[in-house]
């Protein structure tokens, strides 16, 4: 089955009639920079309606329903993206076979939410509700970009973090500081309804044959790396809740948190980009990819410029909340670069790297944030861990980076989605 032609391919236009921030990419980008936008608006409502603890309770609780969907999915979004890029399998096929997975997937998930209510796992529970729907938003995405676009991709990233939104600000004006666990259980039914909805609106029967061991293959793959990353905000907010210092800390840390994820954001709009062009090249390198000098030299002002905060906030000198602060803007940024290496291993099929570097990344995180929570405030503490583990992560991925590659298949290939612990 041919693949039709893309819903954003250009049309002619006059000479300098079409301006760039008007192309479907730049379109899709600022859609979900949006929900982006949505999620820090959400948590920064939470905090200043309802107060810290409260925040606490929420960031704790979103971190598990994003965790919960990303590793529920099995990397099946990537393997579906690869099945329709590169084998040129329609939606119409694989609709039938994602169909029977979401019920299947519908059918565990919900005993084991019932097994968990009945332990008195409530959070549990809740995040176990959602895996159908929250799941099948991911899968539903992904049949959506080929044959949609990237704009109605963008939207539909974007959508959770639209909803979530939206219900804390009834939340606040109902003044109903409690149940955000049944909130995000409503979203993610909204948001996978409506997504899987659309996505096979005017599917017809396809032809059945196509791959399945390649699905499997590739989105194992990429399931591992998904995961563990998906579950670096819940761990790290578990540990500070498990540590006993209270609402309010847990709060900070969440708020703490998403300083550390806009930056993350940005790196998962700017992989799949540099993903198709280093895919392209016999030996996937960053030869071609340097930052501009004046970049590089801004971005070392910053970095030196936080650090000087937050040894100031140790010394008295300046407010408490410039220590976290200003430890996140390099970890921020270390992410970035560890992602912008881990693209290249990508390019080149190191998964295996990928997974080992995604597994340690991990367990040092909440190791490191273990043993700073029984000296510094939980905000600073889960900040200096992850700027230590993303510092390491960037060395690492650099090094790697920098070994002659196996080389890639030259031709279009898949785009990588966003991470989706980010898209709520």
């Amino acid at each position: 089955m041919s693949a039709a032609p893309s819903p954003d391919a250009p049309t002619p236009a006059a000479p300098g009639a079409r301006r760039a921030w008007a192309s479907p990419a730049a379109q899709s980008v600022a859609l979900q920079a949006l929900g982006s936008a949505c999620t820090l608006g959400a948590a920064v409502w939470v905090s200043w309606r309802f107060g810290l603890a409260a925040q606490g309770e929420f960031g704790l609780a979103k971190s598990w329903f994003d965790a919960a969907a990303v590793a529920a999915a099995l990397g099946l979004p990537q393997g579906l993206l690869h099945l329709q890029y590169r084998r040129q399998v329609g939606s119409d096929s694989l609709w039938p076979w994602v169909r029977r997975w979401l019920l299947g997937a519908a059918l565990l998930s919900m005993m084991a939410a019932v097994v968990a209510w009945l332990a008195g796992a409530h959070l549990a529970a809740w995040v176990m509700a959602s895996v159908p729907l929250a799941a099948g938003h991911l899968l539903a995405r992904s049949l959506l970009l080929p044959s949609h676009g990237t704009v109605v991709f963008g939207f539909v990233t974007a959508l959770p973090s639209l909803l979530v939104f939206a219900g804390v600000l009834a939340m606040g004006v109902l003044d109903r500081g409690t149940g955000f666990a049944a909130l995000l259980l409503v979203v993610a039914c909204l948001s996978g309804a409506t997504s899987l909805r659309w996505a096979t609106r005017g599917l017809g029967p396809g032809p059945a044959a196509w791959p399945r061991g390649e699905l499997w293959r590739v989105s194992l793959q990429s399931w591992l790396q998904a995961a563990l990353g998906g579950a670096l905000a819940a761990g790290l907010l578990s540990v500070v809740a498990a540590s006993g210092q209270g609402g309010a800390a847990l709060g900070l840390s969440s708020l703490a948190l998403q300083v550390y994820q806009v930056f993350a954001v940005l790196a998962g709009y700017a992989a799949p980009l540099l993903f198709d062009r280093l895919a392209r090249q016999d030996v996937p390198s960053l030869q071609h990819h340097q930052l501009p000098a004046l970049w590089r030299a801004a971005l070392a002002g910053a970095v030196l410029a936080a650090l000087a905060g937050a040894a100031l906030s140790v010394a008295g000198h300046a407010p408490s909340w410039l220590l976290p602060a200003g430890l996140m803007l390099p970890a921020g940024l270390a992410a970035v670069a560890a992602r912008v290496h881990g693209t290249v291993l990508l390019a080149r099929g190191e998964y295996r790297e990928l997974s080992l570097q995604g597994a340690w990344r991990l367990a040092l995180a909440l190791g490191l944030a273990a043993l700073a929570l029984r000296a510094l405030p939980a905000a600073a503490a889960v900040a200096l861990a992850l700027l230590v583990t993303e510092l390491l992560t960037w060395w690492r991925s650099a090094r790697q980076a920098r070994r002659p590659g196996s080389g890639a298949p030259v031709g279009p290939v898949e785009p990588a989605l966003p991470p989706a612990a980010l898209d709520g």
